[in-house]
């Protein structure tokens, strides 16, 4: 079995047992493949509280949906963060 096939059946179960919810999955479909994304770009591009984004953020690095990537500056902010990738699940 492939990565990709291993991802699609873990993104699959994780959907179905509700582990992956609505503000989640709002979040992951904002994310363009291959562009990284510190917390507060996510936040500007869906709208949600940064409390929210960083709760999802968490579930969705625990679940292998994202990845934490080299540090950069944030555009927002300036500060350096740990920016997250979306990660292919297709």
């Amino acid at each position: 079995m492939t990565v990709a096939e291993t991802s699609i059946i873990a993104y699959k179960e994780h959907r179905a047992t509700g582990k992956v919810g609505s503000q989640a999955m709002s979040i992951f479909d904002a994310m363009d493949f291959h562009k990284d994304y510190s917390r507060r770009e996510l936040v500007a591009i869906t709208g949600l509280e940064l409390s929210s984004i960083c709760g999802r953020v968490n579930e969705m690095l625990q679940i292998g949906m994202i990845k934490e990537v080299t540090p950069r500056k944030c555009k927002i902010t300036g500060k350096t963060v740990k920016p997250v990738v979306k990660l292919s699940l297709f």
